[in-house]
């Protein structure tokens, strides 16, 4: 599982910090690409981020309430630039059919759709999640519950017929036979996808 973290740092750099650190606890730091974290001295990060893209399973843009009227130096909001970073590594995912989820930050709304730029506006309609910074840890950990992939089934031999215990003499020469009844249970897949929030 690869997860690429799409974020504005004016309004959420701390709630991606702590996502970040721990989703790294859990998947592994190599798994998860924040550019803050990932991006050594002197890359060129704007080749390293679309490699990242190039080999990412999940997208999680977290979504603060700046994160839609943030604006440039022009006044003009950051979001209606086509090089703005946040919307091309969004438009970037859509276009390879890589899955978004939507983290929204305390109350913040999921954006309508008539406010976002035309190429990244099934961003409203992906089913996401809500973080609080009063329950910040539990609900960074419920995040990582949802990402984490369901175990595939494994293969469980077949039962094999009932077996009847040897005879057993007791003393009188009464004879009995004993009976053994096995009882085999196939393994159990649950998948929660329920989002909340929504």
């Amino acid at each position: 599982m690869k997860i690429f973290l799409n974020y504005r740092t004016i309004d959420s750099v701390y709630a991606v910090g702590q996502i970040s650190k721990q989703m790294a606890r859990h998947f592994g730091r190599v798994h998860v690409f924040r550019d803050q974290d990932s991006l050594a001295l002197g890359v060129l990060y704007s080749r390293r981020i679309r490699a990242a893209l190039d080999d990412t399973d999940v997208m999680v843009s977290v979504i603060g309430r700046h994160w839609l009227d943030a604006r440039d130096k022009r006044g003009v909001r950051c979001i209606d630039n086509e090089r703005d970073w946040v919307r091309m590594e969004l438009r970037t995912a859509f276009e390879r059919g890589i899955p978004v989820v939507p983290v929204l930050l305390d109350d913040t709304p999921l954006p309508v759709p008539e406010s976002l730029p035309e190429d990244i506006r099934k961003l409203t309609l992906s089913q996401g999640w809500r973080i609080r910074h009063q329950s910040l840890d539990d609900d960074i950990a419920g995040l990582i519950k949802r990402l984490s992939p369901v175990p595939e089934p494994q293969d469980q031999p077949a039962a094999g017929p009932a077996r009847r215990s040897p005879p057993q003499t007791q003393t009188n020469s009464a004879t009995g036979g004993g009976i053994v009844v096995a009882n085999q249970n196939g393994p159990q897949n649950v998948t929660l996808n329920d989002p909340r929030g929504r």
